[in-house]
């Protein structure tokens, strides 16, 4: 009984201890860049910080770089001047091209 004791919590201790492999990456676009290039360095389900988009700029950035089915958080850019610059906090979902809009 001892023995099974001591493998249920080896085992529970195992389980919720964090690991590196569940660790969150981040990384940052800067719009008005990665639109030219084209290129972030980014990967599916980083934890992407969009900035340097006016207020027109937010939809079409959002349909680019993030991932429909996890939050994203719009906010103004405090750091600025302009009331209209905005960022963005989402996941990263890598698309080839943003949807057209008609």
């Amino acid at each position: 009984m001892e023995k099974l004791v001591l493998t249920a919590a080896f085992a529970l201790a195992c389980h919720c201890a964090p690991s590196h492999a569940d660790d969150e990456r981040s990384c940052e676009i800067v719009a008005a860049s990665a639109q030219l290039s084209g290129k972030t360095n980014c990967r599916d389900g980083d934890v992407a910080t969009i900035s340097g988009m006016s207020t027109k700029e937010v939809p079409e950035a959002i349909a680019r770089y993030c991932d429909f089915w996890a939050q994203i958080v719009v906010l103004p850019d405090a750091s600025t001047t302009d009331a209209s610059s905005h960022f963005v906090v989402c996941k990263y979902r890598r698309r080839d091209a943003a949807p057209s809009q008609p």
